[in-house]
């Protein structure tokens, strides 16, 4: 496994480690990363690590399974899934949204860059109106 491979793996499988400090290490100080589906950057460990509580509170029983890491260099597309049951209240840049008591299944891909063992850009696609409808927040 190359380094890059290992800093993504690291920063994905922390979620289902439930360890947001592990994720934190290996994410530079200026790092941009966007959720694209929200449209909201997260800049820096502080940003990883306040998105993962707000998920966690979100779906405390999540889990996070990387099924696929291609690199090519610096670069790494990382597909996962990422599943749990929303029984606490979920906040996004639309508005929050009680819990629902729903389980969801949602597939996830990051494109991400690493330099020097952290990430230092990355982004995350997914189908947010999938997860809506999972969720009975839409028809």
């Amino acid at each position: 496994m190359n380094e890059t491979e290992r800093t993504v793996r690291i920063f994905h499988e922390s979620w289902d480690l439930r360890d947001p400090d592990r994720g934190a290490a290996v994410i530079a100080d200026d790092c941009r990363f966007e959720d694209v589906a929200r449209g909201e950057p997260q800049i820096g460990p502080e940003a990883y690590k306040n998105d993962y509580h707000r998920w966690r509170t979100a779906f405390p029983d999540g889990e996070c399974k990387v099924v696929n890491v291609i690199t090519q260099g610096p670069w790494a597309v990382v597909e996962f899934v990422n599943t749990g049951t929303q029984t606490g209240i979920l906040r996004s840049s639309l508005g929050d949204f009680p819990p629902t008591g729903r389980r969801a299944v949602t597939r996830y891909c990051s494109v991400m860059r690493v330099e020097n063992g952290k990430v230092v850009e990355g982004r995350d696609y997914y189908d947010s109106a999938g997860l809506a409808r999972q969720l009975g927040l839409m028809d």
